[in-house]
């Protein structure tokens, strides 16, 4: 029998030698659990994967909690020390109208008491109405629901969009200005 360098390659060779398969038998039982091997590692790669996202949303989650909590004790709070320092600050103006008056008519001249005494009165009666808004300012703090307040607010942005947006715009530019200066 004669050898061909084409048998060596199992092609196809001279003589009674027939067309060879060198390799193609042991590749494809090869391939075929190498295949299912990779789709094994990539499936659990991915699941665990999709573990590890579940567990940082869940940490995620978790930590919004809190922060919302936590942000929700602090308004309260807030939202009580502001009531407490309107009130303080409608007592102040209460005393100090009341007080002022007696001084400015103490210290002025014979010929202008009756002026000086008008605008005295004038000027406690707007104390007063001024102290009555920061006392009411107080218990709205205090009687408001803050949740019920953003319902109001997100309902209002739903029924009038470009309304809420110009007001956003405004309130922007006023504190812009406001903290500039």
């Amino acid at each position: 029998m004669e050898s061909n360098t084409n048998d060596t390659f199992n092609t196809q060779s001279t003589g009674n030698s027939t067309t060879g398969t060198y390799g193609t038998q042991g590749t494809s039982a090869t391939s075929s659990s190498a295949s299912s091997t990779f789709d094994r590692d990539v499936s659990s790669e991915a699941s665990g994967l999709a573990d590890r996202a579940k567990s940082v949303a869940s940490t995620a989650g978790d930590k919004l909690t809190d922060v919302g909590s936590s942000v929700r004790e602090k308004a309260g709070t807030l939202k009580n020390s502001l009531a407490d320092a309107l009130e303080s600050g409608a007592e102040k103006l209460r005393a100090q109208s009341a007080g002022g008056g007696q001084m400015a008519g103490a210290s002025a001249a014979d010929g202008s008491t009756a002026i000086v005494a008008d605008e005295t009165n004038r000027l406690a009666q707007t104390g007063n109405q001024l102290a009555g808004g920061m006392q009411a300012s107080a218990d709205w703090l205090r009687e408001a629901d803050l949740d019920g307040f953003k319902a109001g607010i997100e309902r209002q942005v739903k029924e009038h969009p470009a309304r809420s947006l110009a007001v956003a715009v405004g309130l922007g530019y006023l504190l812009g200005k406001a903290f500039r200066k």
